[in-house]
């Protein structure tokens, strides 16, 4: 009997090693985007089109609705979310450290609809243009609003994975 529920526990071990491995296949791929087009700057753009992809499969994308420009919480969001990598037009050196501190995969440069952009990274297309944004002295226009509190960028940040 014993040596059964040995085999039955192994079993059930194997079968939850199985489901973990399926679950790491999917990758989840983020897109700075303003209704369904690359935004031109990660940190204004209206908000995140995340896609589940699967081998190279788009599979289900959702819509998140940026919570504001503020320092950190977008890394802190994108981290939040599992995202892996962020294709986006520009972005500031903070943010950029902040993603690739937190181990995701950033690609600047990109233009076009968020769907081609996916596409173009999976098929090994998307090259990263290295558009940085340098202080606040960039040429596109929008506002801030500082006096928003962030959370997540505490102390102890929002983490990284491990």
């Amino acid at each position: 009997m014993e040596q059964y529920i040995s085999q039955e526990f192994i079993d059930i071990a194997d079968q939850l090693e199985q489901i973990e491995y399926e679950r790491d296949e999917i990758m989840k791929i983020v897109v700075a985007s303003n209704r369904g087009t690359v935004s031109p700057h990660f940190g204004h753009s209206e908000g995140f089109e995340i896609y589940d992809v699967e081998g190279t499969s788009l599979g289900q994308s959702r819509f998140v609705v940026s919570p504001g420009h503020g320092k950190g919480s977008l890394p802190c969001l994108l981290l939040k979310e599992g995202a892996e990598v962020l294709l986006a037009g520009g972005l500031g050196e903070g943010a950029m450290a902040k993603l690739i501190e937190g181990g995701i995969t950033v690609i600047t440069g990109v233009t076009g609809s968020s769907d081609d952009a996916v596409r173009k990274y999976l098929s090994g297309d998307l090259v990263s243009g290295g558009t940085l944004c340098k202080g606040h002295d960039h040429t596109h226009e929008h506002t801030h609003h500082h006096e928003a509190k962030h959370e997540c960028m505490g102390e102890g940040g929002c983490g990284s994975r491990s």
